[in-house]
């Protein structure tokens, strides 16, 4: 059985794309919450699934080392490698700190380059796939994302270079910009537009978020983690065995690719 690897697989997504994956692949989950992510490898256990689980900081090299290191030793070599791990929040552009826009592309982008840079390194020449995530919010230019987005951005063209690298050995990279999820991320967003933006006085974190997929989605529905996992599964699987270098939205029509 080959070996997955996922980064921020105790978030919902992360879970999701997970709990897909263990369907075809023995897993390890990584992710920073030790608590939430042993709850999410024991519940896929329970379920039958192989799994292993190590905590990891994406922004670290060392510590991405060592997951990689601790699923060899408990699973097997890495052969897919999906990054997931992420934050973003909603915040004004002219209230920005350098703090968190540092923080915001040490887990989003260089994260996403020491994971993809640490399997391009023990694959050494070998087949391999794997899948970044990325945003919508790379594509639409908010003024209230101008951390998160260019650091999605970034991404996208860092899985064009990865790409290009892997690609003469049958190493494959693409990135999936997921649409709007009601994950952890968008729950605290809401709550901060609550707390925050008098436009939204007397409304509900559920509200806000259902009012922005009516007024951004065409089909007129929220994603899921399901959908993004779906996704996931099919770019990391032989079946798109000639699907490298693209960025795919599942987003319901958002972003017109």
């Amino acid at each position: 059985m080959s070996v997955a690897l996922v980064t921020g697989a105790a978030g919902g997504l992360g879970a999701a794309i997970a709990a897909r994956l263990a369907e075809e692949h023995a897993v390890l989950l990584t992710d920073v919450d030790a608590r939430r992510l042993k709850e999410v490898a024991s519940k896929l256990a329970a379920d039958g699934a192989r799994v292993a689980h190590t905590t990891c900081d994406v922004s670290e090299r060392a510590s991405v080392q060592a997951a990689f290191t601790a699923a060899e030793e408990q699973l097997g070599e890495v052969t897919a490698l999906a990054n997931v791990a992420g934050v973003g929040m909603f915040v004004p552009f002219t209230e920005l700190t350098e703090q968190q826009w540092d923080h915001t592309f040490a887990v989003n982008t260089r994260g996403t380059f020491l994971a993809c840079q640490e399997l391009l390194r023990r694959r050494d020449g070998r087949p391999g796939a794997i899948v970044n995530i990325a945003s919508i919010g790379a594509r639409l230019g908010m003024e209230v994302l101008a951390d998160y987005g260019p650091s999605k951005a970034a991404v996208i063209e860092l899985t064009h270079v990865v790409s290009r690298v892997g690609a003469p050995t049958g190493l494959r990279a693409n990135a999936v910009m997921p649409g709007l999820i009601w994950t952890d991320m968008w729950q605290k967003t809401s709550e901060w537009l609550l707390a925050n933006d008098p436009a939204h006085a007397g409304s509900s974190a559920d509200k806000i978020f259902a009012g922005f997929v009516e007024s951004m989605v065409p089909m007129r529905r929220p994603q899921t983690p399901e959908d993004i996992g779906e996704m996931v599964a099919f770019l990391l699987s032989d079946r798109a065995a000639n699907v490298t270098g693209q960025t795919i939205a599942v987003d319901g029509g958002v972003v017109l690719t």
